[in-house]
């Protein structure tokens, strides 16, 4: 016979398993509901003693029983086990979390709380937690989750951040399914967005002389967010020069460099693909890396960048050199268009796409080439230097006298 008992708003129940181990589970806010799961444990336990649910089956009634928000805790300790950051399996698993509760529940708070008052969106860690209280594996069906990607889309969200959201939930099926938590891969058949037809940050990069530009503004700029101007134009020449982005550049610490060999390394546990990257300084970064660095204390931040906010830090720098943000055309000039530079910079000087591709750590030719911005000028500059195909013309012989001509 299950027992109960309640801490703070939720109950707990404690059931005998098949091994004879008293077993307790989380429950409910509301009791009888807690009854109910209770109810199903004892009879989960009586079928498997009487021989009419197999012990494989048994494992997997017994994870259908366990809520899923348990499921998506474990999955999200085992990202951190895997190497990847705390903010990383933070992000990914809270991507779940809100996609499922949309699933349960239709609510604008599940959807975007920006959208709701101020005094509210501290709540809605909360409310999603409510919401998805009561789901289990059972939940996550294909079609479930393709409607629920639909009313992202339909409050607006991009296409591009709604397949955040797919890739998210699918890798956290795609876990389950591996770590026998669940029969099969149900969510195998989701279909990605062609984010291609819904652009709404499209990147520029700029001119050589822009560029220069700005890190003379930047340099001789004042105290922001903690950095000085000098700090601020070095953070941008590494990252036109290596291709590292934001939270990279931020893991840096002296013990990250090799000044003998020239060379920068970002650990596994903050590059975008899991795995350790080292990269090449130029001699003239290097040789000021060198020295600004010897200023600091060991296992210290090199950049001491503030926390998602590299879009306002470089705004002000652009302001300060006369650079549009966004120029006519609609294109930014953010933080992370300093990648695209380096990779549009690299191309310029005849750096072949291979080369590129491994500088900025792509997997593929076809990803590097959305790096690679040329401008219009550079585009028609390109063009005149094309060899001339102007079929030459033929010098016409003259006719022979044929002696019937008066």
């Amino acid at each position: 016979m299950a027992s109960f008992r309640q801490r703070g708003k939720l109950w707990y129940y404690r059931y005998i398993d098949i091994t004879g181990k008293q077993i307790e589970c989380k429950g409910h806010w509301d009791y009888k509901t807690t009854q109910s799961m209770a109810r199903k444990a004892e009879d989960r336990v009586a079928k498997i003693r009487h021989g009419l649910i197999d012990s494989k089956d048994a494992a997997f009634l017994g994870h259908e029983g366990v809520p899923l928000t348990e499921h998506i805790k474990a999955w999200q300790a085992d990202l951190l086990a895997q190497g990847f950051t705390a903010k990383h399996a933070e992000h990914t698993s809270n991507r779940v979390r809100r996609l499922v509760a949309v699933m349960m529940k239709e609510d604008v708070a599940f959807r975007d709380h920006r959208r709701l008052p101020p005094d509210q969106r501290g709540t809605v860690a909360e409310r999603i937690a409510d919401a998805i209280s009561l789901s289990s594996l059972s939940d996550l069906a294909r079609e479930r989750v393709q409607e629920a990607l639909a009313r992202f889309k339909a409050a607006g969200w991009s296409l591009q951040t709604c397949n955040h959201y797919r890739a998210s939930i699918k890798a956290f099926s795609k876990w389950c399914y591996n770590n026998d938590r669940a029969r099969d891969d149900t969510l195998h058949g989701v279909k990605r967005y062609n984010a291609k037809e819904d652009r709404r940050h499209d990147r520029r990069t700029i001119s050589l002389k822009e560029f220069r530009r700005l890190i003379d503004a930047t340099q001789h700029g004042s105290v922001y967010h903690g950095l000085n101007g000098s700090t601020r134009a070095l953070c941008y020449r590494t990252a036109a020069a290596t291709g590292l982005r934001f939270s990279e550049l931020a893991s840096l610490t002296p013990e990250s460099f090799d000044w003998d060999a020239r060379r920068v390394t970002v650990t596994a546990a903050y590059t975008k693909n899991g795995e350790t990257a080292t990269l090449i300084l130029p001699d003239d970064l290097a040789e000021d890396l060198a020295a600004y660095v010897a200023t600091l204390e060991p296992r210290t931040p090199i950049f001491p960048l503030p926390k998602d906010k590299g879009s306002r830090l470089i705004r002000r720098d652009l302001k300060a050199a006369g650079i549009p943000y966004r120029d006519e055309s609609g294109l930014f000039f953010d933080f992370h268009s300093l990648r695209c530079e380096m990779a549009t910079l690299a191309d310029a000087a005849g750096v072949s796409p291979r080369v590129v591709q491994q500088l900025m750590r792509h997997s593929s030719l076809e990803l590097t080439g959305r790096y690679t911005r040329p401008r219009a000028v550079d585009i028609e500059a390109a063009v005149s230097k094309l060899p001339s195909l102007k079929p030459e013309e033929r010098k016409t012989k003259p006719r022979e006298a044929t002696g019937t001509d008066d």
